[in-house]
């Protein structure tokens, strides 16, 4: 970290760090880019990015409870289980409760749901893909390592 308690030419004052310095400061503004991008990408859809995370990890594996999907997709619950409201109503999702636990409600993709996955992937698949533009092979894999490391580290910190 080459800002940590350095002083700027000329001033005394000692400077506690430089924002740049720290792989969160990247990861923040890659992430508001990239959501402004895929909003972009999808509105000729009518679907916005937190109905898109919501039906890509349904079609990838259907059939959760908002805790399991407000987990997998760092959303407060109460702001998911909002979103999924608007979800049903659109027709992209359905609640069902299992009959061996009628306490738990599970969220479920609708053949709708499905086809606007289909739709949109192309719009999505090219964001991600320019997103990652001139990254190797074993780059992009080094990288993905890399992050996945710095999220297990922060789970273990108690985030989410």
């Amino acid at each position: 970290m080459q800002g940590v308690a350095r002083a700027l030419p000329d001033d005394p004052t000692p400077v506690r760090f430089s924002v740049t310095d720290f792989p969160t400061y990247y990861i923040y503004t890659i992430q508001s880019g990239n959501l402004a991008a895929l909003n972009h990408a999808l509105r000729p859809f009518g679907i916005p990015v937190m109905f898109w995370r919501v039906l890509a990890v349904l079609q990838e594996n259907d059939g959760h409870n908002i805790s399991y999907l407000s987990g997998k997709l760092a959303i407060d619950r109460s702001n998911l289980s909002r979103i999924v409201d608007q979800m049903a109503r659109d027709g992209l999702v359905e609640r069902r409760t299992p009959a061996h636990d009628r306490r738990n409600v599970l969220v479920c993709i609708t053949a709708a749901g499905r086809r606007k996955v289909a739709e949109a992937f192309p719009a999505v698949l090219r964001i991600v893909e320019s997103t990652m533009d001139g990254f190797s092979t074993q780059e992009r894999r080094t990288l993905l390592a890399l992050l996945k490391r710095m999220r297990n580290n922060v789970l273990q910190q108690g985030g989410r």
